[in-house]
């Protein structure tokens, strides 16, 4: 079955969004990027200008490790 965009962007967060989701300020979520714990579905450009999308899907499961 095909997913809708709407259903897509639902499923899907920015590393912003993604660090508000999770709780954790800027500097502990690339701690935790930097030893495997959170992987980026998707990255775009390099340096300032990346950009990292997260499946909500993996966030809920970090989370739940990290309680």
């Amino acid at each position: 079955m095909k997913m809708t965009k709407e259903e897509f962007l639902e499923k899907i967060m920015t590393r912003r969004e993604a660090e508000n989701y999770v709780g954790l300020t800027s500097v502990a979520f690339q701690h935790h990027l930097r030893r495997g714990n959170i992987t980026p579905c998707k990255e775009f450009g390099s340096k300032n200008g990346k950009v990292q999308l997260f499946w909500k899907e993996d966030l809920d499961e970090f989370k739940k490790n990290l309680e």
